[in-house]
């Protein structure tokens, strides 16, 4: 270890005084009162002013000075990893050093304002597109308002207003005329039923016991008007005086599609429901009925190995239903028909032009069908006359039906069906 180094301090008068430990040195410190003593010069830069540690045992220790924080430049050989800074003014030796600035954090602070400025930019443009394409889907939202699920754009339980057709129903009506036998069946499936006041005479009037307005395209007019209804109901365009007196008269007309298929069905029956009972209940218990019908329809198919084949015999005139009308749409899931590629009506060559009024059957025997479903219009004893050879009348596998249920594809139709199922399938219907 070095020799201590002995420094006395210039200008001391007093040989007295004592020596101490300061910054790794012997100095020695001359007496004097306090007032005598000289002023301490600055501490050079990089210099602590921390205490000595090794303080005489008999003198107290001086009250440590405040520590000055100093930024520790780069050892020998390291690069510094701050930009340069700018030089400073010089300052008095005795002055705090001043901070640094730091241009980094200012140049991000200008930038902080146009982060807000591109996230609503970049809003405003997503909203246009999106209303853009919104305007655009005109069909779609017409749709969505006239198709099945229109009673979305209604609120949970609201029943009206409800889309019946092209028409807009804001309450549930009083009163109705039905010019249809396949609205009149619809309605009279019904709850609310009771609001129907007039049919046609070609609807199931031994069923409504009510009054009738004349035929679909000859409908009376002032009956009409006299019965005072909110809506009249047709499936096929009334006549244009017929039209406009009813306007004039404060009646508005409903059209409403002829369904094609079951589909086409239900969306009738629900419309038909939604009329009577509301946009949310009565849809719902308008698609109910033809679901049923449609299951119990739907486990005859699923269970049935191989489809026996029927005819539809609506008189003995040589006429039969083919597999591409409406009345087939029910009987084509539990049987299937001899003549799928038929047009039309089957008919015989010349049933309808044979000037001795005789009917030709032959095409009606040529296709021999396990079931036969005639008009109850026609006797057992007619059926036997005129088509005795056939299988269907020998095995006695032959259901009378009133046809008004197939023309209008009634749910009731589900009976006749099931009776000429049995027929057909006894192994199945034993086993159901």
């Amino acid at each position: 270890m070095p020799p201590e180094k002995h420094i006395f301090r210039a200008g001391d008068a007093d040989p007295s005084g004592s020596l101490r430990r300061q910054g790794g040195k012997t100095v020695f410190r001359a007496g004097g009162g306090k007032g005598d003593r000289p002023v301490k010069k600055a501490a050079a830069p990089g210099k602590s002013n921390a205490p000595s540690q090794a303080a005489a045992p008999d003198q107290t220790p001086p009250a440590p000075s405040r520590p000055v924080k100093l930024r520790r430049g780069p050892g020998p050989g390291e690069q510094s990893a701050r930009a340069p800074q700018p030089r400073q003014a010089a300052r008095s030796p005795g002055a705090a050093p001043r901070p640094a600035a730091r241009p980094a954090k200012r140049k991000a602070a200008r930038r902080g304002p146009l982060l807000p400025l591109c996230i609503l930019t970049g809003l405003l443009a997503l909203l246009l597109v999106c209303f853009a394409g919104w305007a655009l889907d005109l069909p779609g939202r017409l749709a969505a308002l006239t198709g099945p699920a229109a009673s979305s754009s209604a609120q949970a339980g609201q029943e009206w207003p409800a889309m019946v057709g092209d028409r807009m129903v804001s309450e549930k009506p009083a009163k109705v005329v039905s010019l249809s036998p396949m609205v009149t069946e619809a309605l009279l499936s019904l709850p609310g039923h009771e609001a129907l006041c007039a049919v046609t005479e070609y609807c199931d009037a031994r069923s409504t016991s009510l009054p009738t307005v004349g035929t679909p395209l000859l409908p009376r007019t002032e009956e009409i008007i006299a019965l005072a209804p909110d809506y009249v109901l047709c499936q096929t365009p009334l006549a244009g005086p017929v039209q406009t007196a009813l306007e004039q008269a404060g009646v508005e007309v409903i059209q409403l599609d002829t369904p094609a298929d079951l589909a086409g069905l239900r969306q009738f029956y629900g419309q038909l429901g939604a009329l009577l009972g509301g946009n949310e209940t009565g849809r719902a218990l308008g698609y109910g009925v033809i679901d049923r019908l449609e299951s119990t329809l739907a486990r005859y198919d699923a269970a049935l190995p191989e489809k026996a084949t029927a005819l539809l015999l609506p008189d003995l005139s040589g006429l039969a239903a083919t597999a591409d009308t409406a009345e087939w749409t029910l009987l084509g899931q539990v049987f299937r028909h001899p003549l799928p590629d038929a047009a039309d009506w089957l008919a015989g060559a010349g049933c309808l032009t044979d000037e001795d009024g005789e009917n030709d059957l032959d095409e009606i025997r040529a296709a021999d069908p396990d079931v036969l479903l005639v008009a109850d219009t026609v006797s057992p004893e007619e059926l036997a006359d005129a088509l005795g050879d056939l299988r269907a009348v020998q095995n006695g596998a032959v259901v009378w039906l009133d046809l008004r249920l197939t023309e209008t594809l009634s749910p009731r139709l589900v009976f006749a069906i099931a009776d000429a199922a049995a027929l057909a399938y006894p192994e199945f219907a034993a086993a159901s």
